[in-house]
């Protein structure tokens, strides 16, 4: 028989203690799914002649109870790369013209979209998700829960996210919203949009072609002559802003793809933990004191710790660093050339600013005037 330090015997029942501690935590409610999978929808050849929206999701938002500081880090990550599924499986579907992930709120899209997350585990997904179009109708604002098919933890493979029966379920959503938008009404939000921008810009020039009626909507009062030279230019500009979008969706496809095996491996280590727990909390204590007493089986268990602790310390340095100076985005607007550093989000910032400035400057406003 193989004998082993003290110090590995002692790591090893230092493990169990911990997980039996973990059982005094009521475990998660359970949520009820459809044994038939969930398909995704995808547009049909009539629709595929419809006028197309573009389509944003923001960095979800988190309001998950009694956050540790490491699950915090690890919360950076997720909020980031939870968006980017969604995104994928939305442009599968080919009902959206442009689907971009933003740091926040997107000027530039026709319908924008962002998430809270209230629960995210190996068990359970549960999240508060809303969309409104540019006139700032409500499409989507409703609470998503899915329990996880556990029998994707027990597959060799990472190829399918356990998360992704849900971001199907919103897409559909999504798409049979869209559908049922009349071709003019598309044109009316395509419109809303390029005049909202037009307001971010120039509130002064552009904000009497727009009025919020009684029910918070945008309407539009007219639109800017084709010849306007402002108008023009609020164009080019914004095309500007589509390729820096485009750039910062990159770097989040980026995140994506560095932390789909890890956080695959993590989340079905989490699970494996969980029913261990699970197991071990149905015993008797004579039943736990034998299944205490088989080393080897403890000794697996304690080797598929520390393979979960090795993906969980990568995650978690993923999502720190989106917290530190990620890969400068360049920017090029007007013949001009922007190299931004930072975190997306204070990338996005100084790109917004350095466009206000651009338009004022060349449309000879005053960089003090104020927005009304």
């Amino acid at each position: 028989m193989t004998h082993l330090s003290w110090v590995s015997r002692i790591a090893v029942m230092s493990l169990v203690a911990a997980l039996q501690a973990c059982n005094s935590a009521p475990p998660p409610q359970p949520v009820q799914r459809s044994a038939v999978p969930v398909l995704l929808d995808r547009i049909s050849t009539a629709d595929l002649e419809r006028p197309s929206l573009n389509l944003s999701i923001s960095v979800f938002d988190q309001e998950i109870p009694d956050v540790t500081s490491k699950r915090g880090r690890l919360l950076n990550a997720e909020q980031r790369y939870l968006p980017y599924l969604l995104k994928e499986v939305l442009v599968d579907s080919g009902f959206w013209g442009g689907v971009r992930v933003a740091p926040r709120w997107d000027p530039t899209a026709e319908v924008n979209c962002s998430a809270m997350l209230h629960q995210a585990n190996a068990l359970v997904i549960d999240l508060q998700f809303t969309c409104q179009d540019a006139t700032g109708r409500i499409w989507i604002d409703e609470r998503f829960i899915e329990q996880v098919d556990v029998s994707l933890y027990l597959l060799d493979q990472t190829d399918q996210d356990p998360y992704s029966p849900l971001m199907i379920r919103i897409a559909n959503r999504l798409s049979q919203k869209l559908t049922a938008v009349t071709d003019d009404a598309r044109r009316q939000v395509e419109l809303a949009a390029i005049l909202r921008y037009a307001d971010t810009l120039a509130p002064d020039q552009f904000g009497r072609f727009l009025q919020t009626d009684e029910s918070g909507l945008l309407q539009l009062l007219g639109l800017p002559a084709e010849s306007d030279p402002m108008y023009a230019r609020v164009l080019r500009i914004r095309d500007s802003e589509y390729q820096f979008i485009d750039a910062i969706d990159e770097q989040f496809g980026t995140i994506f793809n560095e932390m789909k095996v890890p956080y695959a491996l993590w989340r079905r280590y989490q699970f494996e933990f969980e029913d261990y727990n699970l197991s071990l909390s149905e015993q008797q204590p004579r039943k736990l004191r034998r299944v205490a007493s088989d080393y080897g089986a403890l000794l697996g268990t304690y080797k598929r710790y520390q393979d979960f602790k090795r993906n969980e310390d990568e995650i978690e340095e993923m999502g720190s660093s989106l917290q530190r100076t990620l890969a400068p985005t360049v920017g090029r607007v007007e013949g001009q050339v922007l190299e931004l550093t930072g975190s997306l989000d204070q990338q996005y910032e100084l790109w917004r600013s350095f466009l206000m400035q651009i338009y004022r400057a060349e449309a000879g406003l005053s960089p003090s005037q104020d927005r009304d």
